[in-house]
């Protein structure tokens, strides 16, 4: 899994984030650079003029003084600072520490300004003397502390927790305001997928900033022209299926009219062909009416047995006694549940259908509850779907492949039925290779369990 953020928010805030911090360190650059250095070039000269001071005031004076002359000092600095022995047990126990950048050049400077025989500089990590300055004069050695001369830090801890703080107020406020403008797009996208469903995408808000209103106002556009075609074309297909059914009703009038006249083997493909028209143009209806329902508002929902409706959705389908035979159940304990009805049969009625018209029997149907899942299964025996066209024959007058449609040719609108049902109703429509032959239609639904009658 890549670590690079996926969603537009995430990298938005981790590129405002690396802006600010790169700003920050800029800034301690250049804070470094023209302020800092300045300032400790100006405070070495000055330390190093107080050394020379000091150097010229201890040769005037007596052997004997010099000690106490710099006991007062070093005790105006709060350094008790007297002996070599204490140089070294001080320089030991901060010889682990280093030094920071600003404090190696601040020490370097004032070396070459006082580089005379005799005269060293030692830093102090003690508090209260920083730096300790090493002088001989006539073979004995003094030292002498210049504490407050820079910061024992290299960067002052003020100004690293500002900075922090600062940071982190500005990632907040780039929080908030990416926040807000990623609002807009959240209700695109939503929108987006519910017209992926065959859903009615609500009408998104033109207001705001005009980018986001000129996307608002193009996807409003995209919507209504998508809902103008669907419609223009259930339109269509209504008509075109109310105008075929008078002729082939008088059709099948005239072939009963015929019954005992006329040729037994064509009158009977006359039959079969008016009923292959008759379900194809059913079928039409039955799309049709999908679409709009998809988009339309959602049934109601209704209290029923599950076991009950497949019962009877399988008897419509059941025209004989081997039919009968044909026909398998599988039924088990399934709650009382809260399912639209009329959208339920539909969907049962034509996985049937599809298993009777291009598989073979036994169709076996399964019913089961999974982890608040209601699956219904509709099993055959037939050639099967090759694994490459599962998806394929869920769009709509998409056909199968070609030995399971020459069974009996159709319009390829019976799964494509199922599909759009099952997306209007956030359910899934699964099909998969049965074992030891044929095709697995699996109705995955949400579950809503039915709630007890209230107790008067």
């Amino acid at each position: 899994m890549s670590a690079w953020p996926r969603t537009l928010f995430q990298r938005n805030m981790l590129l405002i984030a690396v802006l600010i911090v790169v700003a920050q360190l800029a800034s301690a650059v250049l804070f470094r650079e023209l302020v800092m250095k300045p300032r400790v070039r100006q405070s070495a000269q000055s330390a190093a003029q107080h050394i020379e001071a000091l150097q010229a005031g201890l040769a005037a004076l007596p052997r004997e003084q010099r000690q106490a002359f710099l006991d007062r000092m070093n005790a105006r600095a709060r350094v008790p600072l007297a002996s070599d022995a204490d140089a070294a047990r001080a320089s030991r126990r901060d010889r682990p520490q280093r030094l920071a950048p600003l404090e190696q050049a601040y020490i370097e400077q004032i070396t070459r300004s006082i580089s005379k025989d005799g005269a060293q500089v030692q830093w102090r990590r003690e508090p209260g003397h920083p730096l300790a300055v090493q002088i001989t004069l006539d073979g004995d050695h003094y030292w002498m502390t210049l504490p407050g001369l820079v910061s024992s830090q290299g960067v002052p801890r003020t100004w690293v927790i500002g900075s922090v703080i600062t940071v982190l107020l500005a990632i907040w406020g780039a929080w908030l305001i990416q926040r807000r403008l990623n609002r807009p797009l959240a209700r695109v996208i939503e929108a987006a997928r519910a017209l992926g469903r065959g859903e009615r995408a609500p009408a998104l808000p033109e207001d705001g900033p005009s980018e986001i209103a000129t996307v608002a106002k193009g996807f409003n556009e995209m919507a209504a022209s998508l809902a103008g075609h669907e419609r223009e074309r259930a339109l269509m297909l209504a008509g075109l299926s109310h105008d075929l059914r008078t002729p082939l009703t008088k059709m099948r009038l005239a072939t009963e009219m015929l019954q005992g006249q006329g040729d037994p083997a064509l009158l009977a493909s006359v039959e079969r062909s008016i009923d292959g028209m008759e379900h194809l143009l059913q079928q039409f209806m039955d799309f049709t009416r999908a679409s709009h329902d998809a988009g339309a508002a959602q049934e109601p929902l209704l209290q029923v047995d599950v076991n009950d409706l497949v019962r009877e959705t399988v008897a419509m389908c059941v025209l004989d006694e081997a039919g009968a035979r044909a026909m398998g159940l599988d039924l088990g304990e399934v709650p009382q549940l809260q399912l639209p009805v009329h959208a339920m049969r539909r969907v049962l009625l034509n996985l049937l259908v599809n298993a009777q018209r291009h598989g073979r029997p036994p169709i076996d149907v399964v019913t089961r509850v999974v982890q608040q899942r209601l699956f219904i299964e509709v099993m055959d025996r037939g050639p099967g779907i090759a694994a490459s066209e599962l998806e394929q024959v869920k769009r709509p007058f998409a056909q199968g492949n070609q030995a399971r449609s020459h069974l009996q040719p159709g319009a390829g609108l019976g799964l494509a039925i199922v599909e759009r049902i099952a997306q209007a109703h956030q359910a899934r429509l699964e099909l998969l290779p049965r074992e030891g032959g044929g095709l697995l239609a699996r109705l995955d639904w949400p579950l809503h369990e039915a709630r007890p009658p209230a107790q008067s």
